[in-house]
């Protein structure tokens, strides 16, 4: 299976399906495109809703900043401006082409030209797209507190999390009504109290 035919059987169900999308090539730099005018998609009887336009040209762009995310990232669009220079008519297939201005790390920036059938530039259309990093598991998250510092400042840190760690089995202590769980926690709470006095005494 192609890219393109990836991208196309992505898309069925969704917004890019309903509008009529059709995927011709893809690359990372590149997507190239097709959508049929009709009726349903018009403004005035035989003629394309320039939103049809714009929503045809932002499929296109958020579709190409997904084939460069880094693995677990996510794109929204955060600006897009058209221009619009003749009617799309009803029967015509148009054609758009998206390509590259610009990939960063954290936004890319598309240019999408769509045309009629004779090649008449019927809209160009310019959009930011914002990367939006991966969410953290909470190991991760804990993992990222500790990246970059001294072992000193590791173990600081550490014995502030047992810290915190005993105050939360005593208060976990405090509410449970089972006299064996209850002792098991405050337990618990002593071990981490004495794990951070080590640590403390270590830094």
């Amino acid at each position: 299976m192609t890219l393109a035919e990836s991208l196309q059987t992505y898309h069925e169900g969704m917004f890019g399906g309903l509008l009529g999308i059709r995927f011709i090539e893809a690359a990372p730099e590149r997507i190239i495109a097709a959508l049929t005018v009709r009726e349903e998609l018009c403004t005035t009887p035989g003629i394309l809703h320039g939103g049809a336009i714009m929503a045809f040209a932002d499929s296109l762009g958020g579709t190409a900043t997904g084939l460069n995310l880094p693995p677990g990232a996510g794109t929204t669009t955060i600006e897009s401006k058209t221009n619009f220079f003749a009617p799309g008519r009803t029967g015509e297939t148009l054609r758009a082409e998206c390509v590259a201005l610009h990939r960063g790390k954290r936004t890319m920036v598309w240019q999408t030209r769509v045309t009629n059938p004779e090649g008449r530039l019927l809209a160009l259309v310019t959009q930011t797209q914002i990367v939006l990093e991966a969410k953290q598991t909470e190991q991760e998250t804990l993992t990222a507190l500790f990246a970059g510092k001294s072992t000193a400042e590791q173990k600081a840190l550490l014995a502030q999390l047992e810290r915190g760690g005993a105050a939360m089995y005593r208060a976990l202590a405090a509410d449970e009504t089972d006299t064996g769980a209850r002792d098991a926690l405050l337990t618990a709470a002593v071990k981490e109290e004495e794990n951070a006095e080590t640590l403390e005494a270590q830094a």
